[in-house]
């Protein structure tokens, strides 16, 4: 390599700095002077000078020194460039672009934010560069190795000052606080203020804490978020020291409760709205008594003790709510066939329905047994809101049949949860509700949950292909957060000739399917979880909905749309059972299909909870972690790692 003195010097890049300065000084300081056009033509003229010593420099040198000129004229045809997106920037430059109104806006504030970004990035480059380049007079002397190292570092310097920058923007202009505690539950869900809406008779809630209390800070917005849907919910703070006498009538006997008081409008005609639920007229209070109803629940008086309540107010308050405004309902569940809900007396084992039981004691549901002793071969007690058969697995005998067929068809409600594959019997009840259920279980190798890491895991599969129908209303508005899940489930359709045939004589019923899977099911009949020659993938019904106009005789429940039968079928025996009840896309449709079968849409809904809820991956998402943690991450490292060393082996080579 030659010892002659390098073609370039700091000259451009004092040029290039020079432009900037002039650019600057007639944009910003002269703008209203005649010398403003003087610097701006000036700047450019110096711009375009530095540039074309740069071009010059690279066109005319060699070796490294080409290498140190490429690199210095690449960071400053950056800086020309910024200068130009600043231009672009302007209302001249959004003008010429022929951008209007909104898109004119969006443009102009994202090329605000990238012309001094790039300017400031490309001048640390170029800065840094000359840094070191200025102390190597000679080619000789030119190691690019180094000038490379410190663009590098002014690269890096620039990048981080541009972020600091921008995280800084971001939080100044974006001052938003968000509470990321227990408390979001202060907000009443929608299905709360749906219930407050429809609220006909006076209601008060008393909070019994005392007035500087942290608890009451947080219930209070709550209770006062409901009052403002409906002026006949009241909201009073009382504490158990100053108002013993209605402590003392409701049975509380310190603070940290909620208190709720419903009266029937004769009884709450005489107060006064200052009035006090524990300050009645003399005259009046014994009516008054009679004619009141009250439920409490206890909440503690301090935020460690409150915890666990204030993350499920919104549940705990409808429960209440349902007891105190709604009639209890019962649902008969039956018995003898080999139900889940009398399979096993322990509770809590994965196959009983303990948690079923404590999902309609929430709902002010009652259950009640229903075997043949209780009525079901012959007729279903008048008393009964719904019939639910959960899960049998021994044969129904014809007469209980009949009872359940004729039940329907008379107005009655049924919610029947059918195994695949299992003959229960209730082939004819099937058909009087316009389906029949196919053989195999439905079973898909992509939409599965891992469970048992085996073949088997392709039966328990989830869905969320959710219609419009009320028996889904809830779940359906949250079907991008939820799924619903099956194991070896079942599937139907409707009737075909020959079915109809045999269907039993009656009202024509009105069937349509809230569930669907999707394209990547099939029915595995050979029950070896894998998808045979004659297992073609189809779209599957998992849930059937089914009303039709109740015959001569209809049962008198008193619900809304008492003259019409209404039927759920759900293909899953376990589908509420403790080991799915726990999924909130089982437990809503469960709630939705009850609500629309007793004839009281209040009782489902939306519930605010921050209670913690295990996160259950499919087979494709364990798929896609493992092998993005076992080879995305680590194969482009070594990968880079490999090209660098590769590139410094052929450069020692090439100097050797």
């Amino acid at each position: 390599m030659s010892e002659r003195v390098k073609t370039s010097n700091a000259l451009a890049t004092s040029l290039l700095v020079g432009s900037l300065l002039s650019l600057l000084v007639g944009e910003r300081i002269l703008a209203q002077s005649g010398l403003h056009q003087v610097f701006g033509y000036g700047g450019w003229l110096l711009l375009l000078v530095s540039l074309g010593l740069r071009g010059r420099a690279f066109a005319t040198s060699e070796g490294d020194v080409r290498g140190v000129e490429l690199r210095l004229l690449a960071c400053s045809l950056s800086a020309a460039a910024s200068l130009l997106l600043y231009v672009l920037s302007t209302d001249a430059g959004i003008e010429a672009m022929g951008l209007t109104a909104a898109a004119a806006e969006r443009t102009g504030g994202a090329l605000g934010a990238l012309w001094p970004a790039l300017l400031l990035v490309s001048l640390f480059g170029v800065l840094f560069i000359e840094l070191v380049y200025v102390r190597m007079p000679v080619a000789a002397s030119v190691e690019l190795r180094r000038v490379r190292t410190s663009m590098h570092a002014g690269l890096s310097l620039g990048l981080s000052i541009v972020f600091l920058v921008s995280m800084n923007y971001v939080a100044t202009k974006r001052d938003v606080r968000k509470d990321v505690s227990y408390f979001r539950t202060s907000e009443p869900s929608q299905g709360s203020l749906r219930m407050i809406e429809k609220l006909d008779e006076p209601l008060t809630v008393v909070l019994f804490f005392r007035p500087a209390s942290d608890v009451l800070l947080q219930l209070r917005p709550y209770f006062e978020r409901l009052a403002r849907g409906n002026p006949k919910l009241r909201v009073e703070v009382e504490d158990v020291a100053l108002a013993p006498d209605l402590a003392r009538e409701h049975k509380i006997r310190e603070n940290g409760h909620v208190l709720l008081i419903k009266e029937d409008a004769a009884g709450a005609s005489d107060d006064k709205p200052g009035d006090k639920p524990g300050e009645k007229k003399a005259d009046t209070q014994d009516a008054k008594k009679k004619k009141a109803k009250s439920e409490f629940f206890r909440v503690g008086t301090t935020l460690t003790d409150a915890r666990r309540v204030l993350r499920k107010l919104d549940g705990t308050f409808q429960q209440s709510f349902r007891k105190l405004a709604l009639p209890e309902r019962a649902l008969h569940l039956t018995v003898g066939h080999g139900e889940r809900n009398a399979r096993a007396s322990d509770l809590k084992s994965a196959d009983s329905t303990g948690a079923m039981v404590e999902i309609l004691r929430r709902l002010n549901l009652k259950s009640e047994r229903l075997g043949v002793s209780e009525g079901l071969g012959s007729k279903i007690p008048d008393g009964a809101s719904a019939v639910g058969i959960i899960g049998p697995s021994e044969r129904f005998m014809p007469e209980e049949v009949d009872t359940l067929v004729s039940y329907v068809q008379k107005g009655g409600r049924l919610l029947l949860m059918l195994d695949p594959d299992v003959d229960v019997g209730l082939d004819k009840l099937l058909a009087a509700l316009g389906v029949q259920q196919l053989p195999g279980k439905v079973t898909s190798d992509t939409f599965y949950m891992r469970r048992t890491h085996t073949q088997s895991d392709r039966a328990i599969i989830f869905a969320n292909s959710y219609s419009s129908h009320p028996s889904v209303s809830t779940v359906s508005r949250h079907h991008r957060e939820v799924a619903t899940i099956m194991v070896e489930g079942a599937a139907f359709t409707r009737l075909d000739d020959a079915a109809k045939a045999a269907a039993p004589d009656g009202p024509k019923p009105t069937t349509s399917f809230p569930l669907r899977s999707g394209a990547k099911f099939w029915r595995d009949l050979d029950h070896d979880f894998k998808q045979g020659p004659d297992e073609k993938e189809e779209l599957l019904n998992l849930i059937v909905a089914t009303s039709f106009q109740a015959g001569p005789g209809a049962q008198k429940t008193g619900d809304k749309g008492a003259d019409e039968g209404r039927a759920v079928v759900i293909g899953d025996g376990d589908f509420i059972t403790n080991k799915l009840a726990g999924n909130n896309g089982n437990l809503l449709v469960f709630v939705d299909s009850l609500a629309w079968l007793v004839g009281n849409e209040e009782i489902g809904g939306d519930v605010t909870s921050e209670q913690d809820i295990p996160i259950e991956h499919s087979s494709e998402e364990d798929k896609v972690w493992f092998y993005a943690t076992t080879f995305g991450v680590p194969v482009p490292v070594v990968a880079v790692g490999l090209m660098i060393a590769r590139r410094r082996r052929r450069r020692g080579e090439k100097k050797a």
